[in-house]
């Protein structure tokens, strides 16, 4: 729980100081090689934010706010601290065998605001929607989505997929472009008294899909099999 809280401690810090960094104005250009440090410290604090390392990254994140803190007080810099606003972004998706067309959704998904919240879809919606088991089992994906950069955080979904949504109350909601129309989830939201931006991705990374994937993995992986069989 410490680490957790630590964590979100410091998501915040970098989103705040993220945010404060466009009311800088160098007054005098004698500061430059300083804020140039501070934001190698910032940089650095993004870095231990993604490996975990929340601690340090509290360290180094409160150096870059001392350093411009000392730049504004000595009448080098204009800058003031400016609160970041929350942006939830909503996506879903079965997430079976991860692949770079995932990685880019989430990543375009995070680029929408500054919390990516990720529904993964439950073992048995995935089998009434496919007609097949997934490979990798709820907790098992919900826990690889979740360890990827750009979720903030990743969690089972429901038979009722449009309950997440009305729990979360996004600001965005981010759709693959194989997903639901845009018009038709407006719709069901507004009947379920739900307001949030909906976005769709324009299209496929490279035409990578799971289905894809799978094919290409069975089509090598089983035929060199066989010959060692």
């Amino acid at each position: 729980m410490f680490a957790v809280d630590v964590c979100e401690r410091l998501w915040k810090y970098i989103a705040n100081f993220n945010e404060s960094l466009k009311s800088l104005k160098i007054v005098d250009a004698d500061a430059k090689r300083l804020i140039d440090i501070a934001l190698a410290y910032y940089s650095d604090s993004r870095y231990y934010l993604e490996k975990g390392d929340c601690v340090t990254g509290i360290i180094t994140i409160s150096y870059a706010e001392g350093i411009l803190d000392a730049l504004r007080n000595l009448g080098l810099i204009e800058w003031s601290w400016v609160k970041a606003k929350e942006v939830k972004v909503f996506a879903a998706g079965s997430f079976d065998i991860i692949h770079p067309g995932h990685i880019e959704f989430l990543k375009w998904a995070s680029s929408l605001g500054n919390k990516l919240y990720v529904i993964v879809s439950r073992d048995l919606s995935y089998i009434r929607i496919k007609g097949f088991e997934p490979i990798f089992k709820e907790l098992d994906r919900v826990s690889i989505v979740g360890a990827i950069r750009y979720v903030y955080k990743a969690f089972v979904g429901s038979e009722d997929f449009l309950k997440p949504i009305e729990e979360l109350k996004p600001d965005i909601i981010a759709l693959g472009p194989d997903q639901i129309d845009v018009e038709e989830l407006k719709r069901l939201l507004r009947d379920r008294g739900v307001n949030a931006e909906v976005i769709k991705m324009g299209s496929r990374v490279s035409n990578y899909s799971s289905s894809n994937v799978k094919e290409r993995v069975c089509s090598s992986w089983c035929r060199n099999m066989s010959y060692k069989l």
